[in-house]
């Protein structure tokens, strides 16, 4: 008497365990453009963020150069801190808030911008550029509003909750 044996791993069986690891090669190489492309659009956004700073940076130094510039043409003269303002003040957004100190602005994006303010010498010298940089700094333009609120059981209402448990 012979009896038939069935084999352990058939053709349905094999079938079915090529279709899952067919199905998990899909999902991984899905998953992998998706994480991609995200690390594409970031490396983008950052890149975008970084151009739009330096290009502001360069804005900023062409503004500095040009006070450089007007320091050097009026170095040695009598009315040197005069002759500076009136030189400068109101030219590519400079601002002097005292005699000695300037500052201006140059816009980064629509939610940023650069920050400098200098201190100039007191006293006319035969080398122009010799102000202080005080500050060189990004600044928000627009103010964060967290409108997101969370519900918060104050002490009335957790005793309110537990004596009704009881």
């Amino acid at each position: 008497m012979q009896t038939k044996r069935k084999a352990f791993l058939s053709t349905g069986t094999t079938s079915i365990v090529l279709i899952f690891v067919l199905l998990c090669l899909l999902t991984f190489s899905v998953l992998s453009v998706v994480s991609a492309n995200a690390d594409y659009r970031l490396s983008k956004k950052n890149a975008d963020r970084t151009t739009e700073y330096y290009e502001a940076e360069n804005r900023a130094n062409d503004i500095l150069l040009t006070i450089t510039r007007s320091l050097d043409a009026h170095a040695g003269q009598e009315s040197f801190l005069t002759q500076v303002r009136m030189d400068l003040e109101g030219k590519e957004g400079i601002v002097f808030s005292t005699d000695e100190e300037l500052s201006y602005r140059v816009p980064i994006n629509e939610n940023q911008q650069l920050f400098v303010s200098l201190t100039l010498p007191d006293s006319a010298q035969k080398s122009g550029d010799s102000y202080r940089i005080d500050a060189w700094k990004v600044e928000n333009t627009h103010e964060w509003n967290n409108d997101t609120s969370v519900p918060v059981l104050d002490s009335e209402e957790m005793d309110a909750l537990f004596s009704e448990d009881e």
